[in-house]
């Protein structure tokens, strides 16, 4: 997730609390997104994907989808649910410009990684 895998934006440093003004109120979640939101912090994807804009290790997932992201190997993609479902299969494949390629391989089913893609979509469009 997002790379979004997720995969999904230029975070350099953990912990950095600028998130360029895109901590706002998280949005009300149910479903698949409730579901997603559970299973990101159960399986530690939370320690390096932000969810309110905050820079860390890995992109953040607040405001990504639908954005342009640029890779590390310098091709743009659009931020959106094929996008989030090849973060999630193959986490090497689509690294973001500005983040290490360490996010590990998950074994998740396709239920997992449709509430993983809705959470991250949840979490709103780009600005």
């Amino acid at each position: 997730m997002i790379a979004i895998a997720a995969a999904a934006l230029a975070g350099t440093a953990c912990g950095d609390d600028s998130d360029g003004g895109l901590a706002a109120e998280q949005p009300e979640l149910s479903g698949a997104a409730a579901r997603g939101e559970q299973l990101a912090e159960d399986t530690g994807c939370t320690t390096c994907h932000s969810t309110d804009g905050a820079k860390k290790t890995g992109p953040t997932w607040r405001g990504v989808w639908g954005s342009e992201v640029e890779l590390t190997d310098g091709r743009t993609v659009t931020a959106d649910r094929a996008y989030a479902e090849r973060s999630l299969r193959e986490p090497g494949a689509d690294v973001v410009e500005g983040s290490a390629p360490i996010m590990p391989e998950l074994e998740l089913e396709e239920d997992e990684i449709d509430d993983l893609v809705a959470y991250v979509e949840a979490l709103g469009d780009a600005p």
